[in-house]
C-alpha cells in the first residue's frame, strides 16, 4: 500500500507515484486512473489533497485526460531524462529499444577532447531509437565511450540494448566498482528544426521542416567522462531535471 511521506506536500506524493506508472508503462494510454475517492481512501489523505493531485497530472503535467467516464491516461507526452534513467532497476515497459549499430570508429573531432582521446584514437558509438510501447519512436540518441571501456562493458559494442536500463555511464561505473552516487552529470538542450541528414527525420518518422528537442548529455567519474550522448526527441516531449538546493 503507497504511503506518504512528510517531506514534501502529500498532494505532489501522490501525483509522483502516478506520474512513474505512466512513464514505465504500468498505466498505459486509455487505462483508467482510480477515482479521487479511491486515491483518498487508499492513500490515506483528504479528498482536497488527492483532487490536487488528479489536477496536477491532468492540468500541469498533461499525462491524463478527464471525460464522462472519468480520468484516463492521455497520449504519452514525457521522456526519461538521465536524472529519472539513473532511479530505474528495469527497463520501462513503455519503451522498447533498438541498437541500430555499435561498434568501435574513428573519433569525430568533436568528440576527441570531449573523451579524452588522442588524435586518430577509436572511440565506442551506439546508436539506438526508442519507440514507445505502441511502435511510435521518441528518441533517436548516439552515445560515445573511451574504446577502453570496452574490455570490461562488451556490451558497449554490442547490437543489443544494455543490461543496465539507466545507460552506458553507470553500467561502466558498476563494472569498474565506482559507486553512482560518486558520478556527476550534466544535460543541456536546444529547440531547432530536425536535420535533414538521413537519420534523424526517418528514425522518428518526421517530414522535412518539423522541429524537435535536441539534447546532450554525460557521466564522469573524477576527470574521466564515461559516457557522452546526443539524443533527439520529437517536439511535444518533456524531459525533467530535478534541481537540489
Amino acid at each position: 500500500m503507497p504511503q506518504v511521506q512528510r517531506s514534501e506536500p502529500m498532494w505532489r506524493q501522490v501525483a509522483s507515484h502516478y506520474k512513474g506508472m505512466i512513464l514505465r508503462g504500468e498505466l498505459r494510454e486509455g487505462d483508467q486512473l482510480p477515482s479521487v475517492r479511491q486515491i483518498r481512501d487508499e492513500w490515506g489523505v483528504s479528498q482536497g489533497v488527492a483532487q490536487r493531485a488528479v489536477e496536477h497530472l491532468h492540468l500541469a503535467e498533461r499525462l491524463v485526460a478527464t471525460g464522462p467516464s472519468g480520468t484516463v491516461v492521455a497520449a504519452p507526452r514525457a521522456a526519461f531524462g538521465p536524472q529519472q534513467r539513473m532511479r530505474l532497476t528495469a527497463a520501462p515497459a513503455s519503451e522498447v529499444v533498438t541498437v541500430t549499430s555499435a561498434g568501435l570508429v574513428p573519433a569525430p573531432a568533436y568528440v576527441v577532447p570531449l573523451l579524452g582521446l588522442a588524435e586518430g584514437d577509436p572511440v565506442i558509438r551506439r546508436e539506438e531509437v526508442t519507440r514507445r510501447a505502441d511502435g511510435s519512436p521518441h528518441r533517436l540518441s548516439v552515445t560515445w565511450c573511451a574504446p577502453q571501456y570496452s574490455l570490461p562493458v562488451p556490451e558497449l559494442t554490442a547490437e543489443e540494448p544494455l543490461p543496465d536500463p539507466r545507460g552506458a555511464g553507470p553500467l561502466i561505473a558498476q563494472r569498474l566498482e565506482v559507486e553512482a552516487g560518486n558520478l556527476h552529470g550534466g544535460v543541456a538542450f536546444e529547440a531547432r528544426l530536425a536535420k535533414d541528414d538521413g537519420r534523424e527525420l526517418p528514425a522518428l518518422g518526421l517530414a522535412a521542416g518539423a522541429f524537435v528537442l535536441a539534447g546532450v548529455s554525460g557521466w564522469r567519474y573524477g576527470d574521466d567522462t564515461l559516457e557522452y550522448t546526443e539524443f533527439v526527441l520529437p517536439a511535444g516531449q518533456v524531459v525533467e531535471a530535478d534541481i537540489e538546493p
